[in-house]
């Protein structure tokens, strides 16, 4: 390849995908740097790659995390007084499991993933056919290829059977593999670039693709393995996964906001890190604009206006002890104060702000003949987890923490309490017990039969087996977007074992078929591609 058309390609991926604010890129000299020269440098191979580790951006900021978060127990988008967040009825579908091909967010989520998948394809094509040193190249394409798997396992989870594509060279319209065909491609695809990977913990290896997000990665496929229907049960391989990355430098950081501030990137809790910046223009990490009330910036002490949209689901919020850290930590809730006046702010509709958990449909304001309708503007507990900047003018320059060490703590105990062999079970009561005691000292002791035992999720009278492990699980990754895998894995999706308010559209919540374990390929994207096949039951 000529070096005019590195070049080219450099470009036109730099154009398709701003950088990361993890990595540093000089844009301007590369066009004066001889093909055979370019690479040397750390700098330079960051350009090279920055692009496919931007996709990232698109998983928090986008619909991606909806289609986890909104779809279970945890967060609700109601429709504020006035119809703000009705938005087509696509938020309601989601909460009562009434998605269809059509749903506004299955479509952007479908659409954000096969793009990024595309994008690593692109960059993965330029750097094998460039003049980088070998094993420079050789560890680049590693990383581009833990960055596609981590979108293809994402489309997998979501849809089940879906597309595998990885050639960039091939024009033919793909079709869809079976859940267990790209399982089991995924599967052989870490496990080959895992040790190609790096496998510090250092500034450098943050926001990289490394040996520890490829075990993470593999722990979590490995976890699932049984409630997917592709594989015999690999819990012993999912705990060895875990076992792994925990033998790696990361560390539990002491106190755990140190997870979610505004300069997160000094934690060394995160394995897998999607980089933010305050002056992203397009993918931007958005949380403050989605949850918080037009008036919350006035206590901030900030100029944004936001958007007064997402919140907890009030049972969720009640799973938490107050006086864990978590609590006060993951939700914001009371008065929202007026630093000029001390008095407590007024909504447009003359009501204090003041934010509870509580979310409850004003009579008589029913949407299209359901029980959806408009709440109050301060309904609800907004989302206080990661910290919100007292100078935050725009995006958030919080990074996002696809994998933590927290997770893995939690994956291995699971996996040991499945019936993991060669997992310790003393090993995954200490890890329990070093998360709660990291959360509130004093916690009750936990022992081999709390891993084992049933218990009642999130306050319902649904008894489930390793339930312990799964309400830790609540508490600790709070809008992680893990919790809609986390349910289906219990069998409580779509089980009438547990349901949660709206359900399925009824007020009290039932059990819904279970092709909503799946979401359903855009409309769309099959009358364009008439090879993909529609999920069953759509």
């Amino acid at each position: 390849m000529n070096k005019k058309s590195i070049i080219s390609l450099f470009t036109g991926a730099a154009l398709m995908f701003s950088m990361p604010s993890c990595t540093d890129l000089d844009e301007t000299v590369y066009d004066k740097i001889p093909a055979e020269n370019f690479g040397k440098t750390d700098g330079e191979i960051n350009s090279i790659i920055g692009p496919a580790y931007n996709t990232f951006k698109r998983y928090f900021s986008d619909a991606c995390i909806a289609l986890s978060e909104c779809s279970g127990d945890m967060a609700v988008v109601p429709t504020r007084k006035g119809g703000d967040w009705y938005d087509g009825g696509q938020y309601r579908e989601l909460h009562m499991h009434a998605w269809t091909a059509n749903t506004s967010a299955v479509k952007n989520a479908w659409s954000r993933s096969t793009e990024a998948i595309s994008a690593c394809n692109l960059i993965y094509e330029t750097i094998s056919t460039s003049a980088l040193e070998e094993s420079a190249k050789a560890r680049a394409l590693a990383e581009i290829r833990g960055v596609r798997a981590f979108w293809i396992y994402y489309l997998m989870d979501n849809w089940g059977n879906v597309p595998l594509s990885i050639d960039y060279n091939d024009t033919e319209l793909p079709t869809c593999k079976t859940r267990k065909e790209v399982y089991d491609w995924l599967v052989k695809e870490v496990n080959e670039i895992k040790d190609l990977l790096r496998e510090d913990v250092s500034d450098a290896s943050y926001g990289k693709f490394t040996k520890g997000a490829a075990y993470t990665l593999l722990a979590k496929l490995y976890l699932n393995a049984e409630a997917w229907g592709v594989d015999s049960p690999r819990y012993k391989e999912a705990a060895d996964a875990c076992d792994v990355v925990m033998g790696l430098p990361y560390i539990l950081e002491a106190n755990w906001k140190t997870n979610f501030q505004v300069n997160n990137q000094q934690s060394r809790e995160a394995i897998l890190a999607c980089c933010f910046s305050a002056n992203d223009t397009e993918w931007q990490n958005q949380l403050h604009y989605r949850t918080l009330h037009y008036k919350d910036n006035i206590p901030l002490g900030a100029t944004f206006s936001a958007w007064n949209g997402i919140c907890a689901q009030p049972d969720y919020v009640l799973l938490f002890d107050k006086e864990d850290p978590r609590y006060e930590g993951s939700f914001l809730v009371g008065p929202s104060i007026d630093p000029a006046t001390g008095k407590v702010l007024i909504t447009a509709h003359d009501r204090p702000l003041i934010h509870t958990p509580e979310v409850t449909v004003i009579p008589g304001t029913e949407r299209d003949g359901t029980i959806w309708g408009d709440v109050n503007q301060e309904d609800g507990a907004r989302c206080n987890k990661w910290t919100f900047d007292k100078s935050l003018t725009n995006a958030m320059e919080n990074d996002f923490h696809i994998f933590r060490l927290a997770d893995v703590y939690l994956m291995y105990a699971e996996s040991v309490a499945r019936g993991g062999e060669g997992g310790s079970e003393s090993q995954a009561v200490t890890y329990i017990q070093d998360l709660r005691k990291r959360a509130k000292t004093g916690y009750s002791q936990v022992d081999a039969a709390w891993l084992k035992a049933s218990a009642s999720i999130n306050g319902s009278t649904a008894n489930v087996n390793f339930g312990n492990i799964l309400n830790e699980r609540c508490r600790e990754l709070y809008w992680e977007a893990t919790r809609r895998t986390d349910l289906i894995r219990y069998g409580l999706f779509t089980s009438n074992t547990y349901t949660w308010a709206e359900k399925g559209g009824v007020i009290t919540g039932v059990g819904v078929d279970k092709r909503y374990n799946l979401f359903p390929i855009p409309v769309s994207d099959i009358s364009v591609n008439g090879n993909l096949q529609q999920n069953e039951g759509y």
